[in-house]
């Protein structure tokens, strides 16, 4: 058994992964492609791959949806979107090759339609957008296109660079395949934005984009082809290229705002000393609302409790040190907690512990710096796993209220939900063949956890 692959995230069949493009459900049936490598587990020749769904947890997989055209100049089939417009869905891509057709300088929008849902065509009117669009403006890595549907006809966004800035590029059409360029929709202070997408909240609207480093969002409203009114600027996900990054986003059709995000496989290091014949994998999918302040909410799906096995459960525990008794390296843990007695203190979750304490993960929460931290420094015997620390911010919450934190092991990933706002998502790897124990300690007196549960996971039945 591969002891790294995760046993209820999405993973490739086999091979390299990494964004997650164009989800939508029709007909009841969740459609989801990602970028794949299908020769080989590093990145390369890339793919779309695809696999549907019933429920968001359970998957199949398909043949992959997009290769590149070879014969036309493409090399890879960067992330994209897919448009559901009536009964055909059109997908769009960034199409790179080689060249002048490369990511820098010469990208260009293509798309591909389909109507039976497992076969895609490219329309002879490829590229349906190229950089001539911007008349004078230099952008560079123009790329990733968000296709959405306003009143006054359709609306795509694209990331990429404008005067060494990061920015989402906004354009118009009428029937999706002529395309006007209607300018910079937001620009940031970082050096480049990827995977831009929203969500609409009636007349309110959330930006996400990938900056290379931890997703952001920013919420406000769009005026007049631009982003204006902003409330909020905020973290996705404390992970970034530890354990989140190029998220992108659906609405289903029970009118849910789905999030999905890619945990890149980089952590490993160099020289890692298990052969493994896949790389990357999803985060989980999360439902998303927006708040009255302008600040993010995120859930896990409700579904993955369908996953749930086997349940621990303790109350009103006062914690000096304590060893569950519990081993697993897949499960769910439920913690609430009384701040009042995390004051001055920290509250320390150990998982994938060793029983000779040599490797041990730690997340720790911290009411006095106000921190939530997943210390990945014990987290693995092997010399050169990544084991910096992902950090984040707590929520700010009335005094009265318990903390609630959800943490998700998964087998080499961790993923830390904080009262449904602070996220925080991170790989490790485990050397040792005991490190499975989950420990409970606080650094000083008591701190008081009301409840605690646990729940061993069962695999998700994700078939090839």
């Amino acid at each position: 058994m591969d002891r790294y692959r995760p046993r209820y995230h999405f993973t490739a069949p086999h091979n390299w992964m990494n964004d997650p493009n164009g989800p939508f459900q029709l007909n009841g049936e969740y459609h989801l492609f990602y970028q794949h490598n299908p020769s080989k587990p590093e990145w390369g020749d890339i793919h779309w791959g695809h696999a549907v769904s019933l429920d968001l947890v359970n998957w199949t997989h398909l043949s992959p949806a997009l290769a590149p055209s070879y014969e036309l100049g493409e090399s890879h089939c960067f992330s994209g979107c897919a448009v559901v417009n009536g009964d055909e869905v059109a997908l769009f891509y960034t199409s790179i090759g080689e060249g002048d057709r490369n990511p820098t300088h010469g990208a260009e929008q293509w798309m591909a339609k389909g109507t039976d849902m497992r076969t895609w065509h490219k329309p002879d009117i490829n590229p349906v957008l190229t950089s001539d669009l911007h008349g004078g403006l230099q952008i560079k890595d123009w790329r990733d296109p968000y296709v959405w549907k306003e009143q006054d006809g359709w609306r795509m966004i694209l990331g990429g660079t404008f005067e060494e800035k990061g920015c989402a590029m906004i354009y118009h059409s009428d029937e999706l395949e002529n395309w006007s360029f209607k300018g910079l929709l937001h620009q940031g202070d970082e050096g480049i934005w990827e995977c831009p997408h929203l969500f609409r909240f009636d007349d309110r609207v959330v930006l996400f984009y990938s900056p290379s480093s931890q997703v952001r969002y920013i919420s406000g409203k769009i005026s007049g082809d631009r982003l204006t009114d902003i409330q909020k600027h905020g973290t996705v996900d404390h992970g970034g290229w530890d354990g989140f990054y190029a998220s992108t986003g659906f609405v289903d059709e029970q009118g849910r705002r789905v999030l999905l995000g890619w945990v890149p496989e980089g952590n490993r290091g160099e020289d890692f000393p298990a052969e493994l014949n896949w790389a990357g994998a999803l985060a989980l999918p999360r439902i998303v609302d927006l708040k009255p302040n302008g600040v993010l909410s995120m859930v896990p799906v409700p579904e993955l409790a369908e996953l749930r096995g086997e349940n621990s459960s303790f109350n009103d525990i006062r914690v000096g040190q304590l060893s569950t008794g519990l081993h697993s390296t897949s499960f769910e843990c439920l913690l609430e907690i009384d701040p009042r007695t995390l004051e001055n203190n920290t509250l320390t979750l150990s998982i994938f512990a060793s029983a000779c304490g040599q490797e041990h993960t730690d997340i720790h929460l911290d009411a006095a710096s106000n921190a939530i931290t997943i210390d990945r420094t014990h987290s693995s015997l092997y010399p050169n796993v990544h084991k910096s620390p992902v950090k984040g911010e707590l929520p700010s919450a009335d005094g009265a209220e318990l903390i609630k934190l959800r943490i998700f092991a998964d087998q080499s990933i961790i993923e830390v939900f904080v009262n449904d706002e602070t996220c925080l998502t991170a790989r490790v790897y485990p050397s040792l063949e005991d490190s499975n124990g989950i420990e409970l300690r606080s650094s000083s007196g008591e701190v008081i956890v009301s409840n605690m549960q646990v729940w061993e996971m069962k695999a998700a039945d994700i078939r090839a």
